[in-house]
């Protein structure tokens, strides 16, 4: 009586299909992740630059360097390589001696497009009156 072993070592055809098809999600799934960090890192990057076109209207407002004291004004401003579009809105408040200015800053001068950063403060009327 022959005693007949089959004994092989290695991985049959179905686990290596099984393996490789792992291993495919795995990279779908990172590939994907990656794509989405990098397109909000880009996006995030471009609000702190929009963010910063909007102090930066607000300090000239603010320091009176910008003499235009009209309720609503709009401007220009190329930082990071991109030309922003920024309108400031200067709005009275139930107290005369507050005034509420917003500024939004957006990629198009277009009114509907899309705004990167508003930026909202409270200002003393005097302030306007004593510097002007």
């Amino acid at each position: 009586m022959m005693n007949t072993k089959n004994s092989s070592s290695g991985f049959t055809l179905i686990e290596v299909i099984v393996a490789v098809a792992v291993i495919a999600f795995g990279l779908a799934a990172t590939i994907k992740t990656v794509s989405t960090v990098t397109r909000n890192t880009a996006y995030l990057n471009e609000r702190i630059v929009a963010t910063w076109v909007a102090q930066n209207a607000m300090a000239l407002y603010e320091l009176d360097i910008e003499k235009d004291a009209a309720k609503e004004t709009s401007g220009t401003e190329e930082l990071a390589g991109v030309e922003w579009h920024w309108k400031k809105v200067l709005v009275d408040t139930e107290d005369p001696d507050i005034q509420r200015v917003e500024i939004e800053v957006r990629r198009d001068s277009e009114k509907d497009s899309q705004v990167y950063a508003t930026l909202v403060s409270l200002l003393p009327t005097y302030f306007e009156k004593n510097t002007r």
